[in-house]
């Protein structure tokens, strides 16, 4: 096997074979899945030894981190998105490195069944089981089961597991600035919780205690609405009890950032205001960015909502 990793793919006869029953796949028919059992039966392998030579081809950046599509050219290739991100991460080990580049060919967040993943990665499905746990300790991924509801309370089996890559560091703590500003957005996230009513006013301030406590912790306004189901509109018999149950999951925790935010610069959708107008305004930029309603500038510059203090950051050229 070490004699193996020293030589290059185009030296060994088993990678070749590997590679050109890739190559046939591609042509024939480049969207048909193809397991690494039927790989190894085009080229005469059996399955363990396939696993390896996939392995051997895609550390010599013979073919992409999915190790089915074969590459042409020099040098590593350039992968997008999710899978650059995974590329660049120091994983426990080199099977979780191996794990997490294929995970992320799902993209940043998805559903994937372990031996889809298995197939994926070039590994067993045995050390998928075996390392996934490990992904979860060091904060790069986080998993959730999903079931079957077959009505009455009962489940019929399970479903793949919901996965979301996670970049293994946590939000720092708020400054003296950001803390003033806790109360207002703490009163912001109860105002839009849509089932939050029939309250009364001191409960609607003990909720937004609590939710400012929360956000002290580095939690942003939309994870905490999401954890909230602040969009579903359901019938609560305690409201606050509620609230204070759902919160209860967050309390204590300090809020790990996804990959995606991390690597993007993008964070997940929140309310802001216009830095001319005031509008609101839906973004995925972090707490601090200027915002504009049009983007890069004011639709409503010059209009009723300016003001003589506001230098007007767009306008149309007329006639």
């Amino acid at each position: 096997m070490a004699q193996h990793r020293a030589i290059s793919p185009d030296d060994c006869p088993r990678c070749r074979q590997v590679f050109a029953a890739l190559e046939e796949r591609q042509i024939r028919d480049p969207e048909a899945e193809i397991t690494t059992r039927e790989i190894g039966q085009a080229a005469g392998l059996k399955e363990r030894a396939t696993q390896v030579h996939l392995r051997h081809l895609f550390e010599h950046s013979r073919i992409d981190a999915d190790r089915r599509t074969p590459l042409s050219g020099v040098g590593q290739p350039v992968l997008p998105g999710a899978q650059a991100w995974a590329a660049s991460v120091t994983a426990p080990d080199p099977t979780c490195a191996k794990c997490l580049v294929a995970l992320a060919g799902w993209g940043w967040d998805g559903q994937v069944d372990v031996k889809e993943l298995a197939a994926m990665a070039g590994v067993s499905v045995r050390s998928v089981e075996r390392h996934r746990p490990h992904l979860v300790d060091f904060d790069l991924v986080r998993f959730r089961s999903a079931s079957i509801p077959a009505g009455g309370g009962v489940f019929n089996g399970a479903k793949p597991a919901h996965f979301t890559l996670m970049s293994g560091f946590y939000a720092r703590a708020l400054n003296d600035a950001e803390r003033a500003e806790v109360p207002a957005r703490a009163a912001a996230v109860i105002d839009r919780v849509r089932w939050f009513v029939g309250v009364t006013e001191a409960e609607r301030e003990l909720a937004a205690e609590a939710v400012g406590f929360v956000l002290r912790a580095g939690w942003p306004d939309e994870a905490i609405l999401k954890a909230l189901d602040a969009s579903e509109d359901r019938n609560a018999f305690n409201p606050s009890g509620y609230l204070h149950k759902l919160l209860g999951k967050l309390r204590g925790k300090r809020y790990l950032i996804p990959a995606q935010h991390m690597f993007t610069g993008a964070g997940a959708p929140r309310v802001g205001s216009c830095w001319t107008c005031k509008d609101a305004v839906k973004t995925t930029k972090p707490e601090g960015s200027k915002l504009w309603c049009g983007g890069t500038y004011c639709l409503n510059a010059g209009t009723v909502h300016d003001t003589s203090t506001v230098r007007p950051i767009h306008r149309t050229r007329t006639a």
